[in-house]
């Protein structure tokens, strides 16, 4: 008897799991062929055959959609961080392309995911606060001379990152093609003082 419930378990375990992906994948589909406003539960619905309910069940709100997507995005840049050592120069050029690949690489869908950002919605607090002190991490390993902007890692990254956000945002928002926001943000990793 313990082993069917054991089974049982699997087996709604995984339904459950598949419904939550089919859930995600049409919003994904969605958000890459459409705006934040196409991305309704009814819509959900419709195309995937679910009933509203269930949609609810798993993602009581699209912010908690929007956030599975932010994250899924996030985690692949993590995945895959270069892999020489964080003390040279070019890992920190490394990581920017990575970034830059990342975005560019499903356009349409990370453009509406940063726009969520803007309208109200969390995505894991990545573009706000974490990715400044991913960066200042990474500039602290550098040597003084090697840094960006400033021999301070906490300035060198605050301003490194607020020209970032600046690009991902005109970017977001389609004032500026994928080939401008990747030369923006490479700029924005090579930024040096005035004076």
């Amino acid at each position: 008897m313990e082993t069917t419930r054991d089974g049982r378990s699997i087996r709604g375990e995984r339904t459950r799991l598949a419904t939550r992906q089919r859930i995600v994948d049409e919003s994904r589909r969605v958000l890459r062929s459409g705006t934040l406003l196409d991305l309704t539960v009814q819509g959900i619905a419709k195309e995937t055959g679910l009933s509203r309910v269930t949609i609810y069940q798993h993602f009581p709100t699209i912010q908690d959609i929007l956030s599975v997507l932010s994250s899924e995005t996030i985690g692949s840049i993590f995945a895959h961080l270069p892999e020489i050592a964080p003390t040279e120069r070019s890992y920190l050029e490394e990581f920017v392309s990575l970034v830059i690949d990342v975005f560019t690489g499903d356009s349409q869908l990370i453009r509406n995911l940063v726009l969520a950002t803007e309208m109200g919605n969390s995505i894991t607090g990545w573009f706000k606060a974490d990715l400044e002190q991913v960066i200042e991490n990474i500039v602290s390993q550098l040597d003084p001379s090697l840094r960006p902007v400033s021999t301070d890692p906490a300035l060198s990254s605050r301003i490194m990152v607020t020209y970032f956000r600046g690009a991902m945002y005109g970017w977001a928002a389609g004032f500026v093609d994928d080939e401008t926001f990747a030369g923006e943000v490479r700029r924005a990793s090579t930024l040096t003082t005035t004076g």
